[in-house]
């Protein structure tokens, strides 16, 4: 069959439609979806990406979070005493304490047993004041903008915030001894506590301290330079003994002293200090990590 040249120029048209449809569903398609596929997997790369710098960034800013809480615990935890046993406890109160130049002329000397605890557990509470703050009805209907009501909110803010506060847990060692000493040393006792507790930042307690005799059995004697008595006790009173001398302005002092420990923070690792000129250049692109598994999971 013959065809005319307008069929010619139909079938031509036909052909070069196929032609461009085969083309179309076989090569350009595929490579259009394909296309499309990264544009979306590069968007969410570059979410990534950005989402990750953020992180970065924020390194330096973490660290100095991290070192600035490990130097306030630092400086808290030295307002503490070094932790001890019984046996450093003890040696620790005779050293600091008792066996000085004063006690030892003074005959001060222990009635009994001294009772020294290994390390223990005790709970102390935050410590605050409380306002005392008076209202009445005057006073109330005397508030026509708030600013009273606000003043007080704002006297009790400290408290209000402390007291809701859980107390919290700390190690502790106790020792409770009977000592026979008189008024002066018993005062230059708990002022050395006192002192070196100020001193050297530590946290110590006298709990209580229990006299046999208020008077120390009257007003004690004194002594001369060579740490001899002078003068003589009063008579004994009728039915009780006679004190000798030494004994004189002496009576049974019993002291419960507590000392507070807290454990010293360890210094946490925080890493190198994030530069981010690191991301100046190529040369990152091709940084191959020589153990990628664990990176990837820091």
């Amino acid at each position: 069959m013959k065809l005319g040249y307008r069929d010619r120029i139909l079938l031509l048209v036909l052909c070069v439609a196929v032609i461009l449809g085969i083309g179309i569903f076989v090569f350009i398609k595929p490579k259009w979806e394909e296309l499309n596929k990264k544009t979306e997997e590069l968007e969410d790369l570059e979410t990534t990406w950005s989402q990750q710098l953020q992180g970065y960034e924020s390194i330096n800013t973490i660290r100095s979070n991290i070192d600035e809480k490990y130097s306030n615990a630092l400086d808290i935890s030295k307002n503490f005493t070094d932790e001890m046993n019984s046996v450093e406890l003890d040696k620790f109160l005779q050293e600091q304490f008792f066996n000085n130049e004063t006690f030892i002329k003074n005959d001060v000397s222990l009635e009994g047993q001294l009772s020294v605890s290994d390390e223990t557990t005790t709970s102390i509470p935050y410590y605050y004041y409380t306002p005392n703050i008076v209202t009445y009805p005057l006073y109330e209907y005397a508030d026509f903008d708030g600013s009273l009501a606000a003043a007080v909110q704002e006297k009790r803010k400290e408290s209000d915030i402390l007291s809701a506060r859980t107390a919290q847990t700390i190690a502790m060692g106790t020792a409770s001894l009977t000592v026979i000493m008189n008024r002066e040393d018993t005062m230059s006792f708990i002022d050395a506590v006192r002192k070196f507790a100020v001193d050297n930042k530590d946290a110590m307690l006298i709990r209580s301290i229990e006299f046999a005799e208020y008077d120390f059995n009257g007003q004690p004697l004194e002594r001369d330079a060579n740490g001899e008595i002078i003068g003589t006790p009063p008579a004994a009173v009728e039915g009780e003994e006679q004190l000798k001398p030494e004994e004189y302005g002496y009576t049974s002092v019993n002291i419960d002293y507590e000392v507070y420990y807290m454990q010293e923070p360890t210094k946490p690792d925080t890493g190198q200090e994030y530069d981010k000129t690191i991301w100046d250049g190529d040369e990152w692109r091709t940084y191959v990590s020589p153990n990628p598994t664990t990176e990837a999971t820091q």
